[in-house]
């Protein structure tokens, strides 16, 4: 701290960062089933035949905010996931293909007549 005139003092800050790793993969699956717990709370809530009225309204709302919020999570996952799955599909059809001996528009292909 340094000391100016009149009664002012400066403040000397200094601030570093550092590096953090961040697995997003992880961390939304955690996420999801941190909200699943939601889920099953609220439901037994919800399901409670002796429940309160009032309540069993508020779980509700609770419930329908835990979907939203879990929708938008699964969204990316669930993205990529079938994305790599198409993939794969993908690449299992071009496999067949060519032990079937198609080209990719799935014509067949024929060897060339001896002579």
């Amino acid at each position: 701290m340094e000391r100016q005139g009149d009664g002012v003092e400066r403040v000397r800050l200094h601030i570093s960062t550092r590096r953090v790793r961040i697995n997003p993969a992880k961390k939304r699956e955690n996420y999801i089933a941190r909200l699943e717990k939601v889920f099953r709370q609220c439901d037994k809530m919800i399901s409670d035949p002796e429940g309160v009225d009032e309540i069993q309204v508020k779980a509700m709302s609770v419930l329908i905010r835990a979907i939203k919020v879990c929708y938008g999570l699964v969204v990316d996952v669930e993205v990529g996931r079938l994305e790599r799955e198409v993939e794969e599909l993908e690449e299992e059809e071009r496999g067949l293909a060519k032990k079937r001996g198609e080209d990719a528009l799935g014509y067949e292909i024929a060897e060339d007549p001896p002579g």
